[in-house]
């Protein structure tokens, strides 16, 4: 009766294995074919190749790794009839919960890519970490939850019916000899444990047998979802984690970057040190480049009133975010930390070494404004420990401005309510204020208030092409991103004609791309990672100090306060990680790139931060665009600081929070 019972039980392992490598192949496949781009696979024949043998392998360690455990107890209970009993009523239920999770990750994953161009990282872990039920409205709103649902349900029925009738209505088949038997039991538990560990070699198939191409779509396509969410979380428990570092490391990592150190300094300047300006900096929700390549002035206004401004100020556009969400660039850029979520982590009590501490010590009064709520993150916690002396979100707005509730939406209120307090504040303050504005209105859900007239938009040809499937109306999403560009004009407007002229400097930047923007790498792999940085500085300072203006320079995020020192502070010292004067006259060749965590670009093209990186060169001098051409290998010494930099960042935080020894 064993043999039988076990025969049974591969019979049926056999058939789930096969059903879970056929969600996760689907699934692939299907990415496949919508995000890969017919044009770049050309050549690429032996990749695409690599991509399905090794896909299919990972395939098959999560059927291993998830069906171990019925094996197991099949292989034990079967000895017994009454633990055989229990074992064939929890079967079906083991397989439909395995067949659930496998679905929905698959699904899952595919709208991720959809959205982020990468498949499961630990940006997906901000769903527990953001609004959530802000998180899931949207979701409901923008993707096809129910239908999506169904299809994990129908995934799941499908192999526990099947189980459950074979497990009532199999044949008894005729005893083997028992050493036959053993035999056929190892070749199958070994079948298993192969499948498991997705290999027979010395190591498993591991993150980097995932590095198929040097195409990236294809290295996204190759892990499962189930794999990359366990990449993922193991990356999510190690941004965490902080230790103690040396100082010869971080001196080794200076000298591969070719960074003196990771200080700067402004220079001596009477009109500043008598008449420090304000500042504000408005980090802007989905403020991307990808979006702003669609802007037509006659037909698809998607500037409005910002547009002269980005004509008559300065713009940098070959300028980068340094991550690909709100938190983890908020993070970046105010706190000077890689990790995402440093401000409700173990070191959220930590006082770090801050942009809001060098504006402190210079005699400026912080202010952070966001329409949101900051309870988001634990920001409003967090701010003032790393020197915010003010922190107004959506409650302190409804108390200015009662009338803005009627457009409360899941993120929080309008932009223009955060602007009309900022102007408000620079009105009223007789010490110079460092303003910092997070927004949200661009923003599943994209609504506009009802007072808002938009300028005229068009679905062009060009942006058609580029809009991923979704429910939300295409209309809605342009007239959002048009307001919260106009909003931010109409600001820059007021404080123009106001006496704040000649005193206020004014930067704002994107957070991340904008969503919901299909890309075609290679391409346009600088496009959907950019973001602009716009600067104002009144005519006075610029008269008084040396600076030139080249709208090809290349820069991210790391550059933005190192630039606002040198033209709001006199004499100051700053904690420069690697960021430069982007309007200095002698460009800092060291530090003349910019860098996302999966791009560095700099005079020359972009290098895609693959193991080990590749290289695209720019397709024209003044593009934002790549060539297609065949990558360039990239030189040793240029990949050793690519790699050096994110090592940096990692190594200064891990300072400020568990300190350094020799």
């Amino acid at each position: 009766m064993y043999q039988t019972r076990i025969r049974l039980l591969f019979r049926l392992l056999w058939l789930q294995v096969a059903w879970l490598v056929l969600i996760l192949l689907g699934a692939r496949y299907l990415m496949f074919q919508q995000f890969a781009d017919p044009q770049t696979l050309v050549g690429q024949a032996d990749d695409v190749r690599r991509m399905w043998v090794t896909g299919i392998r990972y395939d098959l360690r999560i059927a291993g790794m998830a069906l171990a455990p019925l094996l197991l107890s099949g292989l034990l209970l079967a000895a017994w009839h009454n633990s055989w009993q229990v074992w064939r009523r929890l079967a079906p239920l083991f397989i439909a919960l395995v067949s659930l999770i496998v679905a929905a990750a698959a699904i899952g994953n595919f709208y991720y890519y959809q959205t982020y161009h990468h498949h499961f990282d630990v940006f997906a872990f901000g769903l527990f970490e953001d609004d959530t039920s802000a998180v899931l409205a949207n979701m409901g709103q923008d993707y096809p939850v129910i239908s999506a649902s169904l299809l994990a349900l129908l995934a799941a029925a499908i192999p526990a019916l099947l189980v459950y009738y074979q497990l009532r209505l199999a044949p008894r088949k005729r005893p083997m000899p028992w050493a036959f038997f053993v035999v056929y039991v190892l070749i199958g538990v070994s079948l298993v444990f192969v499948f498991a560990r997705g290999s027979v070699g010395t190591f498993p198939l591991r993150r980097g047998n995932a590095q198929v191409s040097e195409l990236s779509v294809l290295n996204q396509l190759t892990p499962n979802a189930l794999m990359a969410l366990d990449w993922a979380w193991k990356d999510k428990k190690r941004d965490v984690q902080f230790t103690t570092v040396s100082q010869q490391q971080g001196q080794q990592l200076l000298h591969t970057l070719n960074f003196a150190s990771l200080n700067g300094h402004t220079q001596s300047n009477d009109y500043l040190a008598q008449q420090p300006p304000h500042v504000v900096l408005a980090m802007m929700e989905s403020l991307g480049s990808n979006m702003l390549a669609f802007d037509q002035p006659s037909n698809n206004d998607l500037l409005g009133r910002l547009r002269p401004h980005f004509a008559d100020d300065f713009l940098f556009t070959r300028f980068l975010s340094q991550d690909n969400g709100t938190a983890p660039s908020l993070a970046a850029l105010f706190f000077n930390s890689p990790v995402q979520n440093i401000s409700h982590s173990s070191a959220q009590h930590i006082d770090l070494d801050t942009p809001f501490d060098i504006y402190n010590k210079a005699g400026y009064r912080n202010i952070f404004i966001s329409p949101g709520n900051m309870m988001w993150r634990n920001l409003v916690n967090y701010l003032p420990l790393q020197g915010v002396d003010a922190v107004y979100d959506q409650n302190a707005l409804l108390d200015y401005y009662p009338e803005a509730e009627q457009y409360m939406t899941d993120w929080g209120l309008p932009d223009e309510y955060a602007y009309r307090l900022a102007e408000t504040l620079l009105a009223e303050s007789e010490q110079p204020l460092f303003i910092s504005i997070l927004t949200v209105t661009n923003h599943p859900p994209y609504v506009t208030p009802n007072t808002y007239s938009p300028k005229p938009i068009t679905i062009t040809p060009q942006y058609a092409q580029h809009i991923e499937a979704g429910s939300i109306e295409p209309y809605e999403i342009l007239t959002t991103f048009q307001y919260a560009a106009d909003a931010l004009g109409g600001f820059i407007d007021h404080i123009k004609d106001s006496s704040l002229a000649n005193r206020t400097l004014i930067a704002a930047t994107g957070d991340h791309q904008m969503r919901r923007i299909k890309a075609f790498y290679p391409n346009e792999q600088v496009l959907d990672r950019g973001v602009p940085f716009y600067l104002y500085v009144p005519k006075p300072i610029l008269d008084s100090l040396d600076w030139r203006f080249d709208q090809l320079r290349v820069g991210s995020h790391k550059d933005i306060m190192p630039t606002l020192y040198h033209y709001s502070l006199s004499q100051q010292p700053y904690l420069a990680l690697g960021g430069r004067n982007m309007l200095a006259p002698q460009d800092d060749a060291a530090r003349a790139f910019g860098y996302n965590v999966l791009l560095w670009i700099d005079q020359q093209g972009a290098y895609v931060l693959n193991d080990p990186p590749v290289f695209y060169p720019w397709l024209t001098s003044d593009s934002l665009l790549l060539d297609n051409e065949p990558v360039q290998p990239v030189a040793p010494k240029q990949a050793a600081r690519i790699a050096a930099y994110p090592q940096l960042l990692r190594w200064h935080i891990n300072q400020q929070v568990k300190g350094s020894t020799p």
